[in-house]
C-alpha cells in the first residue's frame, strides 16, 4: 500500500513546490509603474490623505467655467512621472494601507477616479471599482516619498 501512495505523493509535492515557486517568482519581479494593474477605485482605502490631483490640459473638471491651464495640469503630471520613475514589487498581502499618505486621483467630469495612494512605505493602487487595494513597494521609497512630499506643499 506504501508503494502505490509513493509515486502520486512524490508527483503532488513536485507540482506544489513549482506552484509556489511560480508564484513568488512573480511577487519578487519588479515591474515599472505602467505594468501595474490600472484600474479605478471607488471605495476610497483611508480617510485621512492629503491628495495631488490628475488634470488634463484644456478639460472643464467638475462644473468648472474655464479650461484647465498648463500650470494647473503639472502637478498632477508630475505625480505620475515620479511613479514611473519607479520599480514595483508586491508587498506582503495581509498589509494594510496606513493613515495620512498622499492619493493621487484623476478628474476629468464630476466623479474623482482613485488611481493611487501613497502612505510612505508602499504605493497602494485598487483593484476594481469595490475591491480591495493591493500594495506595491517601491525601488526606492525615500525618493518617491520626498517627490510626492513637494509635489504637494507646492
Amino acid at each position: 500500500m506504501k508503494k502505490k501512495l509513493r509515486i502520486p505523493l512524490i508527483i503532488a509535492g513536485s507540482l506544489a513546490v513549482f506552484c509556489l515557486g511560480f508564484l513568488l517568482a512573480g511577487m519578487t519581479i519588479p515591474c515599472s509603474f505602467n505594468q501595474l494593474p490600472q484600474e479605478t477605485g471607488g471605495q476610497f482605502p483611508v480617510r485621512n490623505a492629503h491628495s495631488i490631483v490628475i488634470l488634463s490640459e484644456g478639460s472643464y473638471p467638475g462644473f468648472a467655467d474655464t479650461p484647465v491651464t498648463a500650470q494647473q495640469a503639472a502637478p498632477g503630471r508630475m505625480a505620475l512621472y515620479a511613479l514611473g520613475q519607479q520599480k514595483y514589487t508586491w508587498a506582503f498581502p495581509l498589509s494594510k494601507p496606513q493613515e495620512g499618505g498622499i492619493l493621487i486621483y484623476k478628474l476629468s467630469g464630476c466623479t474623482p477616479e482613485y488611481r493611487a495612494y501613497w502612505d510612505g512605505r508602499c504605493l497602494w493602487l485598487p483593484r476594481g471599482f469595490d475591491g480591495p487595494w493591493r500594495g506595491y513597494r517601491p525601488s526606492d521609497p525615500s525618493e518617491l516619498s520626498e517627490t510626492l512630499e513637494s509635489i504637494y506643499n507646492s
